[in-house]
């Protein structure tokens, strides 16, 4: 990425077209689908809709890709003028707005808004080019660098000046000489503080900063420590106190504090300090750089979610292939025992050993799940069965808490129809934020109700935590709103929640707060489901399937335990031949060879993988489609899960069972074998 480098001086902003990142433009007679060709042939995130060099509007590709990607979209959108799907808000500026208003009106937005570009206009509102809101952020901080720079040097150049002044003309003139040099000038909030913190002038920008006045005429009546997070307070007095002790070279210039502003709640500062010997007062120069921190924050946790995609994915694709084999062999053993009446106490403890296993499968799928963002199934399930698994993820968590759990859950069935993994995460984030909530309480409880209510389930997670202060509980859902410490918390857990439970046409609210803890409901939707029985976990049945007897099987996997297993199931329990190869390639040379009624594959193979041996079949033996099924402990990351979703072939994902092995292999197989 190229450096940005703008002179800023005081009498002149920089000309805005030189931030113009492009100018590409569609007139509104273009049709939605033809601006989604303009948009495949470019890097650009939005692109203005102009009349004559006049701008009309803005869309983005984002908008253009939902149209067309609804049920429909293309029939229904795809030829319909552009010029009736503007986006409803766009920040539009003149080239002539002073670059702090721009910055102000573009660094200030909300949500979603916040990332947009900004679009350029002249006088005469014809299109100048869109900015990215990227090249703003990187401009204030070299502005706020400079500034910084400035008031450093503003400082010395005033620390000199004081010595004259204080010999040859009076405090009144010393006084108006600081506020026209220093304060109205820049672009930090600046003031003077006596020792001990006390506000006694500052700036118009100081006051915009606080959201509080600082009349000259009443000084004193403020004190920023009071300010000051209690958990860093001391800190700031021990720094307000060495700035007076300390010889000037040796004395700290500053740091990053909270601060609780009336109405606007927590917010991180940076502050520049120096001491002024002559006069016995603090210069501090601060600046609010919450927004600033919060996407340093998301660009770590994008990285840290991409490593820890790579590891989960990795652990569990080993993991998986490990457990597969385990699984098959002890409910083939189990069969092979009753076969020869052996102690049935033996049968049992193959049947303990599959179980085991499966219940490992099962929690390898939740951090899966956790791990990575998956495509949104709506599934007949049970509300108490999702929250148990919430609350046995979150066991040991809980437990090095100290903290006693409750579970109230109705003894019949909660039926809804959900994305079960989502409504999961959404219990998960409730949970952590009560645990958090209750570190250091002298008494630990949570409870998780749910109570059936006509047409809908009631959820209640309740803590003994030190419950919500009345100015934040109407900020709790929006994003990146948080009271946690920066290193505790992102501000997007109950955003995130908010926005899952909406998606499932329910309501999540914070029912109940005080000093004693507090209580979430969330309310969701009965599913309207048939009166099915819950799923009944099978016994893999003795004897042979004679109807699959010599169809031919090749198993592609370079795991020798996985693919040794598969073969026994096909050859014990259906009567198959069964061929092995270690990777796509070798697989190829059998293929050539021999005529196959069904191909097994795992994903991830060296060499040549699964998808590789699947796109040579497509090509030279189609007719071996419809009777490819890949297997996978995991397929690694999510542009390999879409890559697996997009190739239409049926995924039996590791570890599984002997017996839905078998129905799918049935499933697939030709009814008569290939000749």
């Amino acid at each position: 990425m190229s450096s940005l480098t703008i002179k800023v001086n005081e009498t002149a902003a920089p000309d805005l077209i030189g931030l113009v990142e492009h100018q590409s433009a569609v007139p509104p007679t273009y049709t939605v689908g033809m601006v989604y060709e303009c948009f495949q042939k470019t890097a650009h995130e939005f692109l203005a809709v102009t009349e004559e060099d006049h701008l009309l509007g803005v869309v983005s590709r984002s908008q253009v890709a939902f149209l067309l990607g609804s049920r429909f979209g293309f029939a229904v959108f795809g030829r319909q003028g552009i010029g009736e799907h503007l986006l409803p808000q766009f920040l539009q500026i003149s080239r002539q707005t002073p670059l702090l208003e721009v910055f102000e009106a573009a660094l200030s937005r909300q949500g979603d808004l916040f990332y947009d570009d900004v679009v350029l206009v002249d006088e005469s509102q014809k299109y100048l080019g869109m900015i990215p809101v990227q090249t703003l952020v990187r401009l204030q901080t070299q502005m706020i660098t400079e500034q910084v720079s400035l008031a450093q040097k503003q400082q010395q150049e005033l620390q000199e000046k004081n010595q004259q002044l204080f010999r040859n003309i009076n405090e009144l003139r010393q006084s108006r000489g600081r506020y026209e040099i220093l304060f109205e000038n820049s672009a930090l909030g600046v003031m003077l503080l006596d020792r001990y913190g006390v506000i006694e002038t500052g700036n118009q920008r100081l006051e915009r900063l606080l959201g509080v006045e600082v009349p000259a005429d009443q000084p004193g009546r403020m004190n920023v420590v009071n300010l000051v997070l209690a958990g860093e307070r001391e800190k700031f007095r021990h720094l307000l106190q060495q700035l007076e002790m300390l010889p000037a070279a040796a004395a700290p210039n500053g740091g990053d504090f909270t601060l609780s502003l009336p109405g606007r709640g927590p917010r991180l500062f940076k502050f520049f300090l120096s001491w002024i010997q002559e006069t016995g007062q603090i210069c501090a120069l601060l600046d609010d750089i919450s927004e600033q921190r919060v996407l340093e924050r998301r660009m770590q946790q994008k990285e840290k979610s991409a490593l820890l995609e790579s590891l989960v994915g990795g652990i569990a694709h080993e993991i998986n292939n490990k457990l597969s084999p385990i699984i098959g062999f002890a409910e083939l053993l189990a069969t092979e025992m009753r076969r020869l009446k052996t102690a049935s106490e033996l049968e049992n403890y193959c049947l303990i050993i599959r179980d085991s296993a499966q219940e490992s499968a099962r929690i390898i799928r939740q951090l899966l799940q956790l791990s990575r963002p998956h495509k949104v199934e709506m599934v007949p399930c049970d509300l108490r069965q999702i929250t148990r698994e919430a609350a046995n993820l979150l066991r040991f968590r809980l437990r090095n808490l100290d903290c006693k759990v409750k579970l109230d859950l109705p003894a019949e069935e909660c039926r809804l129809m959900a994305d079960a993994s989502q409504i999961k995460q959404v219990l998960i984030n409730l949970v952590i934020n009560a645990a958090d909530a209750m570190e250091g309480r002298p008494e630990r409880r949570l409870e998780l109700r749910v109570v059936p209510s006509g047409k809908h389930f009631h959820l209640f997670v309740s803590d003994t935590g030190q419950g919500i202060k009345p100015e934040h509980a109407p900020r709790i859902f929006d994003p990146f709103f948080t009271t946690k410490a920066q290193d505790r918390g992102t501000g997007l857990g109950l955003s995130v929640c908010f926005s899952v439970v909406r998606q499932h046409n329910g309501e999540i609210t914070l029912a109940e707060t005080s000093e004693a803890g507090s209580t979430f409901k969330v309310t969701l939707p009965c599913g309207d489901l048939p009166d099915t029985p819950l799923p009944v976990r099978h016994v893999l049945a003795s004897g042979t399937d004679s109807s699959f007897n010599n169809r031919r099987v090749l198993i592609v996997d370079d795991e020798e335990f996985v693919s040794g297993m598969v073969q026994e199931a096909l050859r014990l329990k259906l009567g198959c031949q069964v061929d092995k190869a270690m990777d796509g390639a070798k697989a190829i040379e059998r293929i050539r060879e021999t005529t196959y009624d069904l191909i097994i594959s795992d994903v991830r193979m060296p060499m040549l993988d699964g998808f590789g041996l699947l796109n040579w079949v497509r090509k030279q033996r189609v007719e071996l489609v419809p009777c490819f099924l890949f297997i996978t402990g995991d397929a690694g990351s999510a542009e390999m899960h879409e890559k697996l979703e997009k190739s239409e072939i049926t995924v039996l994902r590791k570890p599984f069972d002997v017996e839905t092995l078998l129905e799918v292999c049935r499933q697939k197989m030709p009814s008569k074998p290939r000749l």
